[in-house]
């Protein structure tokens, strides 16, 4: 005799709940306990139950999709963000569609459009630099969470780290440890998170008077904080050399993974050392600054509980619960390695053969 067919009504005799049960565990609406959710989901698992998506669609004002849409997919860190949103999405019925924009304004609005055809239960994204985002665009999304930036005016739930005062506790650790001339090797000037990490680098720098900053910014890749970090250590000429004698900062705090790789790639291209020549603080933990000797010290940002969260609100917005716009701020935690030292070196300034340390 043939197997029955599995179906929402044998997944909730099973159980011993309602269809409708069932089905707000699929689709991740309304108020399910954890308890019935998990014996919904084993049931659903047990019976090789699978959802009809197309006719669910069909009927639906939306399809079960959410969009995922990301500055740079070259960035561990957005791989990592969305293996946390899918992670917390799943068993709940919708489905993700990643996508990239370069960063690019433009781009970002064609793959919006995109996502806009497919008529998405929600969107969650790290808006580009320069986005068109706006709020008369939000109701074509279903649901919008922002993740890591900020749009200012766009009324949605973000989640984000603590950028500024990360960013001034690794500036601290530099300045503890005796150096006066700093280095921050930033992101896009106009996103959001370089400008609260600007703000936190000098916030640090204000405490301590005789102390120097500066900052540059690049595209956030490596190649661009290669450039740039090569340029303060002398190792190319342009406008940001400090002068025929000058060895240029002795610490510097990179603005992600990427761009700390680009400035650790700057020191060994300039037969310097780290932490000997040039202390490192990187941002956003990466499996490479373990491997690194010394390893680099780190603001670790905690990515997956960004991304968890994100997936959370997405849920409960979508289970029509109230949510209120506006940033959730989760910490970052500076760990120390190896990478930080007392500069070892005497810099001479770029207009006088005054020695200074």
């Amino acid at each position: 005799m043939a197997e029955a067919k599995a179906t929402i009504y044998t997944v909730a005799r099973a159980v011993g709940v309602s269809a409708q049960t069932v089905s707000r565990v699929l689709n991740g609406t309304g108020q399910v306990s954890e308890k019935t959710r998990a014996a919904v989901l084993a049931a659903i698992e047990a019976q090789g139950y699978r959802p009809n998506a197309v006719g669910r669609s069909l009927r639906a004002s939306r399809t079960p999709m959410v969009g995922v849409l990301v500055a740079d997919i070259g960035n561990p860190f957005y791989a990592r963000l969305h293996r946390a949103i899918e992670r917390r999405l799943s068993g709940s019925g919708y489905s993700l569609m990643l996508m990239n924009c370069d960063d690019d304004a433009r781009i970002e609005r064609r793959q919006l459009e995109l996502l806009r055809s497919y008529r998405p239960t929600g969107l969650v994204i790290v808006p580009s630099v320069g986005s068109s985002l706006s709020a008369a665009d939000l109701p074509a999304y279903g649901h919008v969470v922002s993740v890591s930036r900020v749009l200012d005016g766009l009324p949605v739930p973000a989640v984000v780290t603590d950028e500024r005062e990360s960013v001034r506790a690794a500036a601290e650790e530099l300045i503890a440890h005796g150096h006066t001339e700093l280095a921050l090797i930033s992101g896009p000037e106009q996103a959001s998170t370089a400008r609260a990490r600007e703000e936190g680098f000098h916030e640090a720098l204000a405490r301590h008077p005789g102390r120097r900053g500066i900052v540059r910014h690049t595209d956030g890749t490596r190649a661009g904080a290669q450039a740039a970090a090569g340029e303060l250590l002398g190792t190319r000429p342009g406008p940001a050399a400090m002068g025929p004698t000058a060895m240029g900062p002795t610490a510097m705090v990179g603005f992600n993974a990427l761009v700390t790789e680009g400035i650790v790639s700057a020191i060994m291209a300039a037969g310097l050392r780290c932490p000997e020549d040039v202390s490192v603080v990187g941002f956003t933990d990466a499996g490479w600054m373990t491997l690194h000797r010394p390893p680099i010290s780190v603001i670790d940002q905690p990515v997956e509980e960004m991304g968890a969260l994100a997936g959370r609100l997405l849920l409960d917005l979508a289970a029509g619960e109230s949510v209120a716009p506006g940033p959730r701020v989760v910490p970052s935690t500076l760990i120390r390695r190896g990478s930080v030292a007392a500069p070892a070196m005497k810099i001479a300034g770029p207009d006088t053969n005054e020695e200074r340390s």
